[in-house]
């Protein structure tokens, strides 16, 4: 029997036992560890971590699905460590502004510019994207806009100086991306406009203490 047949055999032996010990075991969660263990090694891994599918076909799918539901496309490029980008993340699915932004957008999170270890995160090709798109010099979160047929209609360098808005935090920051999303969704009306931005307004940090 080949090598690679031996080993597989072992795993899934592993599998086996595990699976028995946990279905009778009085210490279900010690037992349910040793299993997610063994179903790890027999999958190479794929249970606990999957390769992401490269930055073409998340946007390939996400133009279909928005030329099929007559909507925009809002691509998000985003790291783990990027702290701005998790609050940009629980902007877009909040309770209040999420579903106003699901009305008019097919969201995506594209995930660049990850370090060391963590590299295995990235959507192969998403920094080329991030770059082709206008954010080779930006920080993250940056984020474009493109109408179904893919074509880009706005991205975050929207600031006056054309630097990037990233998750808009300070009061012109919100002036900027207000404008920003008026100009990427127009059918968007000022009701759903005033949630958006009321919700900015309510997380935004507080300012600095004064220097005494």
């Amino acid at each position: 029997m080949p090598a690679h047949a031996r080993v597989r055999r072992i795993c899934l032996t592993s599998v086996s036992v595990q699976w028995h010990n946990f279905r009778m075991s009085r210490h279900p969660l010690l037992s349910l560890a040793a299993l997610v263990v063994a179903v790890s090694l027999f999958t190479g891994g794929s249970a606990l971590a999957q390769t992401p599918p490269p930055a073409s076909e998340v946007v390939a799918a996400a133009l279909a699905r928005a030329r099929a539901e007559r909507k925009a496309v809002l691509i998000e490029f985003g790291a783990s460590w990027c702290t701005w980008c998790r609050n940009f993340e629980a902007f877009v699915k909040s309770e209040d502004a999420g579903p106003v932004l699901a009305r008019h957008f097919v969201i995506v999170n594209l995930t660049v510019r990850e370090r060391d270890d963590k590299k295995k995160l990235e959507h192969a090709g998403g920094s080329a994207l991030m770059d082709q798109w206008g954010g080779a010099k930006s920080g993250l979160p940056f984020y474009v806009f493109l109408d179904r047929t893919g074509r880009k209609v706005a991205d975050s360098n929207a600031m006056p100086d054309g630097t990037n808005i990233g998750f808009p935090a300070v009061p012109d920051e919100i002036r900027a991306f207000m404008t920003l999303i008026d100009k990427a969704a127009p059918g968007l009306m000022s009701a759903n406009l005033d949630v958006l931005e009321s919700y900015l307004l309510r997380v935004m940090p507080p300012p600095a203490p004064a220097p005494r």
